[in-house]
Protein backbone atom coordinates (compact mmCIF):
# COMPACT_ATOMS: atom_id res chain seq x y z
CA UNK A 1 0.00 0.00 0.00
CA UNK A 2 1.31 3.42 -1.01
CA UNK A 3 0.50 6.93 0.22
CA UNK A 4 -0.74 9.04 -2.71
CA UNK A 5 -1.26 12.81 -2.64
CA UNK A 6 -3.93 14.21 -4.97
CA UNK A 7 -3.41 17.93 -5.63
CA UNK A 8 -6.60 18.94 -7.46
CA UNK A 9 -8.99 21.89 -7.03
CA UNK A 10 -11.97 20.27 -8.83
CA UNK A 11 -14.05 18.45 -6.13
CA UNK A 12 -15.73 16.10 -8.62
CA UNK A 13 -12.36 15.04 -10.04
CA UNK A 14 -11.03 14.47 -6.50
CA UNK A 15 -13.96 12.13 -5.77
CA UNK A 16 -13.24 10.10 -8.93
CA UNK A 17 -9.53 9.83 -8.23
CA UNK A 18 -10.05 8.86 -4.59
CA UNK A 19 -12.51 6.10 -5.49
CA UNK A 20 -10.27 4.68 -8.20
CA UNK A 21 -7.13 4.66 -6.10
CA UNK A 22 -8.77 3.33 -2.94
CA UNK A 23 -9.83 0.31 -4.97
CA UNK A 24 -6.10 -0.37 -5.34
CA UNK A 25 -5.76 -0.32 -1.50
CA UNK A 26 -3.71 2.89 -1.38
CA UNK A 27 -3.85 5.56 1.32
CA UNK A 28 -5.10 8.84 -0.16
CA UNK A 29 -4.48 12.40 1.03
CA UNK A 30 -5.84 15.42 -0.82
CA UNK A 31 -5.07 19.12 -1.29
CA UNK A 32 -7.18 21.69 -3.17
CA UNK A 33 -4.29 24.13 -3.70
CA UNK A 34 -0.60 24.02 -4.51
CA UNK A 35 0.21 25.68 -1.18
CA UNK A 36 -1.62 22.97 0.81
CA UNK A 37 0.05 20.29 -1.32
CA UNK A 38 3.48 21.72 -0.49
CA UNK A 39 2.71 21.43 3.22
CA UNK A 40 1.57 17.80 2.87
CA UNK A 41 4.69 16.87 0.91
CA UNK A 42 6.84 18.29 3.74
CA UNK A 43 4.78 16.72 6.53
CA UNK A 44 3.83 13.29 5.19
CA UNK A 45 6.28 12.43 2.40
CA UNK A 46 3.89 10.73 -0.06
CA UNK A 47 5.00 7.91 -2.35
CA UNK A 48 3.30 9.47 -5.38
CA UNK A 49 1.78 12.86 -6.30
CA UNK A 50 -1.05 13.35 -8.78
CA UNK A 51 -1.11 17.09 -9.54
CA UNK A 52 -3.36 19.27 -11.68
CA UNK A 53 -1.08 21.56 -13.64
CA UNK A 54 -3.69 24.38 -13.59
CA UNK A 55 -4.84 25.31 -10.07
CA UNK A 56 -6.42 27.34 -8.70
CA UNK A 57 -8.24 29.85 -10.90
CA UNK A 58 -6.07 29.27 -13.92
CA UNK A 59 -2.79 30.12 -12.20
CA UNK A 60 -0.01 27.76 -13.37
CA UNK A 61 0.87 26.51 -9.86
CA UNK A 62 1.18 22.83 -10.86
CA UNK A 63 4.68 23.24 -12.30
CA UNK A 64 5.81 25.06 -9.15
CA UNK A 65 4.54 22.15 -7.05
CA UNK A 66 6.28 19.69 -9.36
CA UNK A 67 9.61 21.48 -9.02
CA UNK A 68 9.28 21.64 -5.24
CA UNK A 69 8.53 17.91 -4.98
CA UNK A 70 11.60 17.02 -7.06
CA UNK A 71 13.78 19.29 -4.92
CA UNK A 72 12.32 17.86 -1.69
CA UNK A 73 12.77 14.22 -2.72
CA UNK A 74 13.76 13.32 -6.30
CA UNK A 75 12.42 9.79 -5.82
CA UNK A 76 8.78 10.90 -5.39
CA UNK A 77 7.16 10.40 -8.81
CA UNK A 78 4.71 13.07 -10.02
CA UNK A 79 1.97 12.42 -12.57
CA UNK A 80 0.68 15.69 -14.00
CA UNK A 81 -3.05 15.90 -14.91
CA UNK A 82 -4.58 18.63 -17.02
CA UNK A 83 -7.55 19.35 -19.24
CA UNK A 84 -5.55 21.79 -21.34
CA UNK A 85 -2.86 19.54 -22.65
CA UNK A 86 -0.60 20.72 -25.39
CA UNK A 87 2.68 19.30 -26.58
CA UNK A 88 4.57 22.29 -25.14
CA UNK A 89 2.90 21.94 -21.72
CA UNK A 90 3.65 18.20 -21.63
CA UNK A 91 7.30 18.80 -22.52
CA UNK A 92 7.59 21.51 -19.84
CA UNK A 93 6.20 19.13 -17.20
CA UNK A 94 8.49 16.28 -18.22
CA UNK A 95 11.52 18.57 -18.27
CA UNK A 96 10.63 19.74 -14.76
CA UNK A 97 10.79 16.11 -13.61
CA UNK A 98 7.27 14.71 -14.08
CA UNK A 99 7.10 10.92 -14.20
CA UNK A 100 4.10 10.94 -16.55
CA UNK A 101 1.49 13.21 -18.14
CA UNK A 102 -2.21 12.37 -18.50
CA UNK A 103 -4.96 14.43 -20.13
CA UNK A 104 -8.56 14.85 -18.96
CA UNK A 105 -10.78 13.08 -19.69
CA UNK A 106 -8.88 9.83 -19.16
CA UNK A 107 -9.82 6.17 -19.01
CA UNK A 108 -9.88 4.65 -15.51
CA UNK A 109 -7.84 1.61 -16.49
CA UNK A 110 -5.19 3.87 -18.06
CA UNK A 111 -4.91 5.91 -14.86
CA UNK A 112 -4.55 2.73 -12.76
CA UNK A 113 -1.83 1.43 -15.07
CA UNK A 114 0.16 4.67 -14.96
CA UNK A 115 -0.13 4.93 -11.17
CA UNK A 116 1.09 1.36 -10.65
CA UNK A 117 3.96 1.84 -13.12
CA UNK A 118 5.06 5.00 -11.30
CA UNK A 119 5.00 3.20 -7.93
CA UNK A 120 6.99 0.25 -9.29
CA UNK A 121 9.63 2.65 -10.64
CA UNK A 122 9.78 4.46 -7.29
CA UNK A 123 10.35 1.18 -5.50
CA UNK A 124 13.11 0.26 -7.94
CA UNK A 125 14.77 3.66 -7.48
CA UNK A 126 14.53 3.29 -3.69
CA UNK A 127 16.29 -0.07 -3.91
CA UNK A 128 19.01 1.50 -6.06
CA UNK A 129 19.43 4.35 -3.56
CA UNK A 130 19.71 1.89 -0.67
CA UNK A 131 22.21 -0.22 -2.60
CA UNK A 132 24.33 2.84 -3.38
CA UNK A 133 24.26 3.85 0.29
CA UNK A 134 25.12 0.31 1.38
CA UNK A 135 28.01 0.09 -1.06
CA UNK A 136 29.35 3.42 0.20
CA UNK A 137 29.14 2.14 3.78
CA UNK A 138 30.98 -1.01 2.76
CA UNK A 139 33.69 0.97 0.95
CA UNK A 140 34.11 3.15 4.04
CA UNK A 141 34.14 0.15 6.34
CA UNK A 142 36.76 -1.71 4.33
CA UNK A 143 39.12 1.17 3.57
CA UNK A 144 42.80 0.28 3.91
CA UNK A 145 42.86 2.77 6.81
CA UNK A 146 40.63 0.43 8.79
CA UNK A 147 43.29 -2.28 8.74
CA UNK A 148 45.24 -0.90 11.66
CA UNK A 149 48.97 -1.16 12.22
CA UNK A 150 52.18 0.78 11.70
CA UNK A 151 54.73 -2.01 12.10
CA UNK A 152 57.04 -2.64 9.12
CA UNK A 153 55.39 -5.98 8.34
CA UNK A 154 51.95 -4.34 8.14
CA UNK A 155 53.29 -1.46 6.03
CA UNK A 156 54.44 -4.08 3.51
CA UNK A 157 50.90 -5.53 3.48
CA UNK A 158 49.37 -2.08 2.82
CA UNK A 159 51.72 -1.41 -0.08
CA UNK A 160 50.93 -4.73 -1.70
CA UNK A 161 47.17 -4.27 -1.25
CA UNK A 162 47.27 -0.82 -2.83
CA UNK A 163 49.12 -2.20 -5.85
CA UNK A 164 46.82 -5.15 -6.56
CA UNK A 165 43.35 -3.97 -5.42
CA UNK A 166 42.36 -2.73 -8.87
CA UNK A 167 43.58 -5.83 -10.71
CA UNK A 168 42.10 -9.28 -11.31
CA UNK A 169 45.15 -11.21 -10.16
CA UNK A 170 44.47 -14.21 -7.90
CA UNK A 171 45.59 -13.72 -4.30
CA UNK A 172 46.44 -16.20 -1.55
CA UNK A 173 46.17 -14.69 1.95
CA UNK A 174 48.22 -16.53 4.56
CA UNK A 175 47.85 -16.10 8.29
CA UNK A 176 46.75 -17.63 11.56
CA UNK A 177 43.12 -17.61 12.62
CA UNK A 178 42.03 -14.14 13.71
CA UNK A 179 44.65 -12.16 11.79
CA UNK A 180 42.05 -10.55 9.51
CA UNK A 181 42.27 -12.55 6.28
CA UNK A 182 38.65 -11.93 5.28
CA UNK A 183 38.99 -8.23 6.16
CA UNK A 184 41.91 -8.00 3.72
CA UNK A 185 39.92 -9.85 1.04
CA UNK A 186 36.99 -7.44 1.44
CA UNK A 187 39.31 -4.44 1.35
CA UNK A 188 40.80 -5.69 -1.93
CA UNK A 189 37.30 -6.11 -3.37
CA UNK A 190 35.75 -2.83 -2.19
CA UNK A 191 38.78 -0.77 -3.23
CA UNK A 192 38.89 -2.23 -6.73
CA UNK A 193 36.89 -1.96 -9.94
CA UNK A 194 34.60 -4.85 -8.94
CA UNK A 195 33.32 -3.01 -5.84
CA UNK A 196 29.79 -2.54 -7.24
CA UNK A 197 29.39 -6.30 -7.81
CA UNK A 198 28.93 -9.08 -5.22
CA UNK A 199 31.56 -10.18 -2.72
CA UNK A 200 30.87 -13.81 -1.76
CA UNK A 201 32.77 -15.65 0.99
CA UNK A 202 32.63 -19.36 1.79
CA UNK A 203 34.57 -21.51 4.24
CA UNK A 204 35.78 -24.58 2.37
CA UNK A 205 36.22 -26.48 5.65
CA UNK A 206 32.59 -26.02 6.68
CA UNK A 207 30.97 -28.37 4.13
CA UNK A 208 31.62 -31.92 2.89
CA UNK A 209 32.88 -32.27 -0.70
CA UNK A 210 29.56 -32.97 -2.47
CA UNK A 211 27.76 -30.10 -0.72
CA UNK A 212 30.65 -27.69 -1.29
CA UNK A 213 30.66 -28.52 -5.00
CA UNK A 214 26.93 -27.81 -5.22
CA UNK A 215 27.36 -24.54 -3.29
CA UNK A 216 30.20 -23.35 -5.53
CA UNK A 217 29.05 -24.52 -8.95
CA UNK A 218 25.30 -25.15 -8.52
CA UNK A 219 23.32 -28.21 -9.63
CA UNK A 220 20.52 -29.30 -11.91
CA UNK A 221 17.23 -30.66 -10.64
CA UNK A 222 17.54 -34.40 -9.97
CA UNK A 223 21.36 -34.38 -10.02
CA UNK A 224 21.37 -36.19 -6.65
CA UNK A 225 18.98 -37.20 -3.89
CA UNK A 226 17.33 -34.08 -2.51
CA UNK A 227 18.06 -31.90 -5.57
CA UNK A 228 14.43 -30.90 -6.06
CA UNK A 229 15.16 -27.82 -8.16
CA UNK A 230 17.90 -26.10 -10.17
CA UNK A 231 20.41 -24.24 -7.99
CA UNK A 232 22.63 -21.31 -8.99
CA UNK A 233 26.11 -21.73 -7.49
CA UNK A 234 28.10 -19.05 -5.71
CA UNK A 235 30.50 -18.62 -8.63
CA UNK A 236 27.61 -17.78 -10.93
CA UNK A 237 25.98 -15.57 -8.28
CA UNK A 238 29.24 -13.62 -7.87
CA UNK A 239 29.57 -13.04 -11.63
CA UNK A 240 31.39 -9.73 -12.14
CA UNK A 241 32.51 -9.64 -8.50
CA UNK A 242 34.82 -11.54 -6.16
CA UNK A 243 34.61 -14.95 -4.52
CA UNK A 244 36.64 -15.55 -1.36
CA UNK A 245 37.52 -19.19 -0.64
CA UNK A 246 38.60 -19.38 3.00
CA UNK A 247 40.52 -22.42 4.27
CA UNK A 248 41.33 -23.49 0.71
CA UNK A 249 43.68 -26.16 2.09
CA UNK A 250 40.65 -28.16 3.28
CA UNK A 251 39.23 -28.57 -0.24
CA UNK A 252 39.09 -32.19 -1.44
CA UNK A 253 41.32 -33.23 -4.36
CA UNK A 254 38.39 -33.92 -6.67
CA UNK A 255 37.01 -30.43 -6.18
CA UNK A 256 40.50 -28.94 -6.53
CA UNK A 257 40.67 -30.25 -10.09
CA UNK A 258 37.34 -28.58 -10.94
CA UNK A 259 38.51 -25.31 -9.42
CA UNK A 260 41.71 -25.54 -11.48
CA UNK A 261 39.67 -26.08 -14.64
CA UNK A 262 37.59 -23.01 -13.83
CA UNK A 263 40.71 -20.89 -13.27
CA UNK A 264 42.03 -21.99 -16.68
CA UNK A 265 38.83 -21.54 -18.72
CA UNK A 266 36.58 -19.28 -16.59
CA UNK A 267 33.79 -21.76 -17.28
CA UNK A 268 31.86 -23.96 -14.88
CA UNK A 269 29.56 -26.94 -15.17
CA UNK A 270 26.78 -27.40 -12.65
CA UNK A 271 26.44 -30.78 -10.95
CA UNK A 272 24.31 -32.99 -13.21
CA UNK A 273 24.57 -30.64 -16.19
CA UNK A 274 26.21 -31.18 -19.58
CA UNK A 275 26.55 -27.52 -20.57
CA UNK A 276 29.19 -25.05 -19.43
CA UNK A 277 28.53 -21.49 -18.21
CA UNK A 278 30.95 -18.59 -18.71
CA UNK A 279 31.54 -16.67 -15.47
CA UNK A 280 33.76 -13.66 -14.72
CA UNK A 281 34.89 -13.60 -11.08
CA UNK A 282 38.06 -12.68 -9.24
CA UNK A 283 39.23 -15.41 -6.89
CA UNK A 284 40.87 -14.66 -3.55
CA UNK A 285 41.79 -17.58 -1.31
CA UNK A 286 43.08 -17.91 2.24
CA UNK A 287 44.50 -20.53 4.57
CA UNK A 288 45.59 -20.63 8.20
CA UNK A 289 47.85 -23.64 7.68
CA UNK A 290 51.00 -23.91 5.56
CA UNK A 291 50.14 -25.50 2.23
CA UNK A 292 53.67 -26.87 1.73
CA UNK A 293 52.98 -29.83 4.02
CA UNK A 294 49.83 -30.68 2.06
CA UNK A 295 51.80 -30.37 -1.17
CA UNK A 296 54.44 -32.77 0.15
CA UNK A 297 51.73 -35.23 1.22
CA UNK A 298 49.99 -34.93 -2.19
CA UNK A 299 46.86 -33.60 -0.50
CA UNK A 300 46.93 -30.36 -2.47
CA UNK A 301 47.53 -30.02 -6.20
CA UNK A 302 50.77 -28.28 -7.04
CA UNK A 303 49.37 -26.80 -10.27
CA UNK A 304 46.41 -25.34 -8.37
CA UNK A 305 48.74 -23.90 -5.73
CA UNK A 306 50.63 -21.95 -8.39
CA UNK A 307 47.35 -20.73 -9.88
CA UNK A 308 45.93 -19.37 -6.62
CA UNK A 309 49.17 -17.91 -5.24
CA UNK A 310 50.11 -15.51 -8.03
CA UNK A 311 50.24 -12.85 -5.29
CA UNK A 312 50.69 -14.20 -1.74
CA UNK A 313 49.96 -11.85 1.17
CA UNK A 314 51.17 -13.02 4.57
CA UNK A 315 49.47 -11.51 7.62
CA UNK A 316 51.75 -11.61 10.67
CA UNK A 317 50.43 -12.90 14.01
CA UNK A 318 49.78 -10.22 16.61
CA UNK A 319 52.64 -11.48 18.82
CA UNK A 320 55.05 -10.49 16.02
CA UNK A 321 53.80 -6.90 15.86
CA UNK A 322 53.34 -5.88 19.48
CA UNK A 323 53.93 -2.21 18.60
CA UNK A 324 50.53 -2.31 16.85
CA UNK A 325 48.66 -3.47 19.96
CA UNK A 326 48.12 0.03 21.45
CA UNK A 327 46.90 1.30 18.06
CA UNK A 328 44.50 -1.61 17.70
CA UNK A 329 43.26 -1.31 21.29
CA UNK A 330 42.53 2.42 20.86
CA UNK A 331 40.89 1.76 17.48
CA UNK A 332 38.57 -0.91 18.91
CA UNK A 333 37.67 1.24 21.91
CA UNK A 334 36.86 4.18 19.65
CA UNK A 335 34.66 1.96 17.45
CA UNK A 336 32.84 0.58 20.51
CA UNK A 337 32.28 4.10 21.88
CA UNK A 338 30.90 5.34 18.56
CA UNK A 339 28.55 2.36 18.36
CA UNK A 340 27.29 2.82 21.93
CA UNK A 341 27.26 6.63 21.94
CA UNK A 342 29.70 6.81 24.86
CA UNK A 343 33.10 8.39 25.48
CA UNK A 344 36.24 6.44 24.60
CA UNK A 345 37.62 4.68 27.72
CA UNK A 346 41.14 5.48 28.95
CA UNK A 347 43.78 2.76 29.12
CA UNK A 348 46.26 2.74 32.04
CA UNK A 349 49.88 2.27 31.00
CA UNK A 350 50.05 -0.96 33.01
CA UNK A 351 47.07 -2.28 31.02
CA UNK A 352 48.79 -1.59 27.73
CA UNK A 353 51.90 -3.27 29.08
CA UNK A 354 49.86 -6.37 29.96
CA UNK A 355 48.29 -6.38 26.50
CA UNK A 356 51.72 -6.26 24.88
CA UNK A 357 53.10 -8.99 27.15
CA UNK A 358 50.34 -11.46 26.21
CA UNK A 359 50.90 -13.82 23.25
CA UNK A 360 47.40 -13.46 21.69
CA UNK A 361 46.87 -16.92 20.18
CA UNK A 362 43.55 -15.65 18.80
CA UNK A 363 45.33 -12.64 17.28
CA UNK A 364 43.46 -9.43 16.39
CA UNK A 365 40.04 -11.04 16.84
CA UNK A 366 40.93 -12.03 20.41
CA UNK A 367 42.18 -8.51 21.17
CA UNK A 368 38.93 -7.05 19.82
CA UNK A 369 36.90 -9.33 22.08
CA UNK A 370 39.08 -8.37 25.06
CA UNK A 371 38.40 -4.67 24.38
CA UNK A 372 34.65 -5.35 24.11
CA UNK A 373 34.78 -6.98 27.54
CA UNK A 374 36.93 -4.26 29.10
CA UNK A 375 34.75 -1.44 27.74
CA UNK A 376 31.66 -3.12 29.21
CA UNK A 377 33.17 -3.76 32.64
CA UNK A 378 35.30 -0.66 33.29
CA UNK A 379 34.30 1.95 35.88
CA UNK A 380 34.48 5.69 35.37
CA UNK A 381 35.62 5.40 31.77
CA UNK A 382 39.02 3.98 32.83
CA UNK A 383 40.11 0.44 31.95
CA UNK A 384 42.16 -1.25 34.68
CA UNK A 385 43.96 -4.61 34.82
CA UNK A 386 41.03 -6.38 36.46
CA UNK A 387 38.82 -5.49 33.44
CA UNK A 388 40.92 -7.73 31.16
CA UNK A 389 40.22 -11.46 30.66
CA UNK A 390 42.02 -13.72 33.14
CA UNK A 391 43.94 -15.47 30.36
CA UNK A 392 45.57 -12.14 29.46
CA UNK A 393 46.75 -11.61 33.03
CA UNK A 394 47.79 -15.24 33.58
CA UNK A 395 51.57 -15.52 33.82
CA UNK A 396 52.10 -11.74 33.67
CA UNK A 397 54.14 -10.43 36.63
CA UNK A 398 52.38 -8.17 39.11
CA UNK A 399 54.94 -5.46 38.49
CA UNK A 400 54.73 -5.13 34.74
CA UNK A 401 57.67 -3.39 33.15
CA UNK A 402 56.60 -1.10 30.37
CA UNK A 403 57.76 -2.34 26.94
CA UNK A 404 60.00 0.22 25.24
CA UNK A 405 57.83 0.39 22.12
CA UNK A 406 54.60 1.06 24.01
CA UNK A 407 52.40 3.93 22.88
CA UNK A 408 49.69 5.42 25.10
CA UNK A 409 48.48 8.41 27.07
CA UNK A 410 51.31 10.24 28.83
CA UNK A 411 53.97 8.31 26.91
CA UNK A 412 52.43 9.40 23.60
CA UNK A 413 52.50 13.01 24.78
CA UNK A 414 56.12 12.60 25.86
CA UNK A 415 57.00 11.10 22.49
CA UNK A 416 55.34 14.03 20.75
CA UNK A 417 57.22 16.51 22.92
CA UNK A 418 60.50 14.77 22.13
CA UNK A 419 59.71 14.85 18.42
CA UNK A 420 58.84 18.54 18.64
CA UNK A 421 62.14 19.29 20.38
CA UNK A 422 64.01 17.44 17.67
CA UNK A 423 61.99 19.20 14.95
CA UNK A 424 62.93 22.64 16.32
CA UNK A 425 66.60 21.83 15.67
CA UNK A 426 66.20 20.54 12.11
CA UNK A 427 68.27 22.32 9.48
CA UNK A 428 69.22 21.37 5.97
CA UNK A 429 72.88 21.53 6.99
CA UNK A 430 72.56 18.55 9.34
CA UNK A 431 71.37 15.62 7.16
CA UNK A 432 71.71 13.07 9.96
CA UNK A 433 68.21 11.67 9.34
CA UNK A 434 67.17 9.47 6.43
CA UNK A 435 64.59 10.99 4.10
CA UNK A 436 62.06 8.48 5.42
CA UNK A 437 62.60 9.46 9.05
CA UNK A 438 62.67 13.16 8.16
CA UNK A 439 59.31 12.83 6.32
CA UNK A 440 57.80 10.97 9.26
CA UNK A 441 58.93 13.60 11.77
CA UNK A 442 57.53 16.37 9.55
CA UNK A 443 54.18 14.57 9.58
CA UNK A 444 54.34 14.18 13.36
CA UNK A 445 55.10 17.87 13.75
CA UNK A 446 52.17 18.89 11.54
CA UNK A 447 49.75 16.52 13.29
CA UNK A 448 50.99 17.80 16.67
CA UNK A 449 50.15 21.35 15.57
CA UNK A 450 46.67 20.24 14.51
CA UNK A 451 46.11 18.57 17.91
CA UNK A 452 47.26 21.71 19.72
CA UNK A 453 45.00 23.87 17.53
CA UNK A 454 42.07 21.72 18.63
CA UNK A 455 42.80 21.96 22.32
CA UNK A 456 44.40 18.53 22.53
CA UNK A 457 41.35 16.80 20.98
CA UNK A 458 42.84 14.16 18.66
CA UNK A 459 39.46 13.25 17.15
CA UNK A 460 38.86 16.86 16.06
CA UNK A 461 42.43 17.04 14.76
CA UNK A 462 41.89 13.90 12.69
CA UNK A 463 38.69 15.39 11.28
CA UNK A 464 40.48 18.65 10.41
CA UNK A 465 43.26 16.71 8.65
CA UNK A 466 40.65 14.52 6.86
CA UNK A 467 42.14 11.27 8.17
CA UNK A 468 40.76 8.52 10.41
CA UNK A 469 41.75 8.17 14.06
CA UNK A 470 43.49 4.91 13.14
CA UNK A 471 45.63 6.76 10.59
CA UNK A 472 46.39 9.54 13.09
CA UNK A 473 47.62 7.06 15.71
CA UNK A 474 49.56 5.14 13.07
CA UNK A 475 51.37 8.25 11.87
CA UNK A 476 52.16 9.31 15.45
CA UNK A 477 53.61 5.93 16.32
CA UNK A 478 57.42 5.81 16.74
CA UNK A 479 59.01 4.42 13.61
CA UNK A 480 62.30 2.74 12.98
CA UNK A 481 64.62 3.00 10.02
CA UNK A 482 63.37 0.69 7.26
CA UNK A 483 59.68 1.20 7.83
CA UNK A 484 57.54 3.31 5.54
CA UNK A 485 54.83 5.67 6.77
CA UNK A 486 51.55 5.63 4.85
Amino acid sequence: MAKILIAEDDPSMVVVLVEVLKELNHEIITANSAERALDLVRQQGPDLVLADIEMPEGQPKGLELLRFVKEHDPLIPVIVITGYATKERAVAALRAGAQDFIEKPFRIDELRKRVENALVQRQAMQVIRENVALKKQLRDKFRFDNIVGSSPCMEAVYRMMERIANTDVTVLILGESGTGKELVAKALHYNGRRAAMPFVAINCAALPEHLLESELFGHRKGAFTGAAFDKVGLFQYADGGTIFLDEIGSMALGLQSKLLRFLQDHELRRVGDTETIKVDVRIITATNEPLQKKLDEKLFREDLFYRISVIPIELPPLRDRTTDIPLLAHFFLQTIAQRNGTTVPTLFDEVLAALQAYRWPGNVRELQNAMERAAALCDGGVIALHDLPERVLHGVDKEISTPPAMLSGAMLDAALAEKAAEASQWTLSTPSLSLKEFTHQQEVRYIEQAIAANGGDKEKAASMLDISMATLYRKLAPTTEGSDIV
